[in-house]
C-alpha cells in the first residue's frame, strides 16, 4: 500500500502502465531538485549523480524546460 500511496503523491493512481509511471515520477523527482538547485543545471547534475548533457537529455525527454526559447514544458 506504500507504493500506492507514494504514487498518488506524484499525481498516479497506480493504474497506468510502468513506462508511463517512471516517466512521471522522474519528471517530478528532477523538477523538485531542480527546484531545491535554484534551477542551477550543474548543481542539479551533481546532486542527481548525472553529467550535465545527460540531464540535458532526460529534460528534453520529460519536457523540461531548463534553457530560454526551449520547446518544452515551462516550470
Amino acid at each position: 500500500m506504500a507504493v500506492i500511496e507514494a504514487l498518488s503523491q506524484f499525481g498516479l493512481g497506480g493504474q497506468v502502465p510502468l513506462r508511463e509511471a517512471r516517466r512521471q515520477f522522474e519528471r517530478s523527482y528532477i523538477l523538485a531538485v531542480l527546484e531545491q538547485n535554484q534551477w542551477r543545471v550543474g548543481a542539479t547534475a551533481r546532486a542527481l549523480g548525472l553529467q550535465r548533457p545527460n540531464l540535458y537529455r532526460k529534460a528534453r525527454q520529460l519536457s523540461i524546460q531548463l534553457k530560454p526559447g526551449e520547446l518544452a514544458a515551462s516550470r
